[in-house]
């Protein structure tokens, strides 16, 4: 071990060592690689978190991270760093070869019951189980492909991880793209909220597996309108990042619905995505 590194206190069973930290971009997000220690199973499904915690603060946190990606025992979690957030700013902090605690994996999986088309949202470091799903999507003989992600972003310089999804793009696995929040004058892709710029791409979506991987706001009030629309809600896959106990308002849920076109709002059964109003990730300027 590195004379270094360090053996943080921590009240999880599990133990892993942080193999490499990474910053991606300029606006904090980082991509933190990890070996599991211990001899106990670690086979985790593509939408299942890890959890860590912070002993010595001034009181005790832990916080849940979904998985980017998992290579036998070594596994993968983006961090978004948050000032008033001090786990996010532990797990930032690591040294390569330091001890950390965990638990998991844990929570509910992505991989769709049946067969039908995937759509997910997300924002941010939301888009972590979203590639770790198309990773997995190749050895299903039945899945519908592409998983079409909608990731929202506030900056340009937010987008990362371009050669992993030009990967699975290229094996036809993946299609991402971008909605920016506070995008610049060149920006020609889409331009608002996910909530506002991807539902009128929508049409017709009674069979499709959405997956929500955002903050608590976000989710509860994009679950609430894919309700009201007619999707099953066990086929919606809810991941918040904090203010997970948020009540939508249902003032906004209506404008989301009403964003939606005639077709969807009728609860029909498949989905067709409206051509030529998207902007994928990688045909950026």
């Amino acid at each position: 071990m590195n004379r270094r590194a360090r053996r943080h206190p921590s009240e999880l069973p599990r133990r892993a060592r942080v193999v490499s930290v990474t910053q991606l971009t300029s606006t904090g997000t980082y991509r933190i690689r990890f070996t599991v220690l211990d001899d106990d199973p670690f086979d985790p499904l593509p939408g299942q978190f890890v959890a860590f915690d912070l002993v010595g603060h001034h009181e005790y946190r832990r916080s849940p991270y979904c998985l980017l990606g998992v290579e036998g025992r070594t596994f993968e979690i983006l961090v978004r760093r948050v000032p008033q957030g001090p786990i996010s700013q532990f797990l930032v902090g690591l040294r390569p070869d330091d001890e950390v605690g965990f638990r998991g994996p844990t929570g509910r999986s992505m991989i769709p019951r049946r067969p039908g088309p995937m759509v997910a949202f997300a924002t941010g470091v939301g888009i972590s189980p979203c590639l770790f799903l198309a990773e997995s999507l190749a050895s299903l003989p039945d899945a519908r492909l592409p998983l079409r992600v909608f990731w929202g972003l506030r900056l340009p310089d937010d987008l990362c991880l371009e050669e992993e999804i030009a990967r699975l793009e290229a094996r036809g696995t993946l299609r991402v793209t971008v909605s920016l929040s506070r995008p610049p004058s060149d920006w020609h892709g889409l331009r608002g909220r996910i909530t506002e710029t991807v539902p009128p791409l929508l049409s017709e979506v009674a069979d499709t597996w959405f997956y929500l991987v955002s903050n608590g706001r976000m989710v509860a009030e994009m679950r609430a309108a894919l309700e009201e629309i007619g999707v099953d809600r066990n086929r919606i896959y809810c991941e918040s990042f904090f203010d997970h106990r948020h009540r939508p308002d249902p003032d906004t849920v209506a404008e989301i619905v009403a964003r939606f076109p005639p077709a969807a709002r009728t609860g029909l059964a498949t989905l067709s995505l409206l051509t030529g109003r998207g902007r994928d990730l990688l045909s950026r300027p």
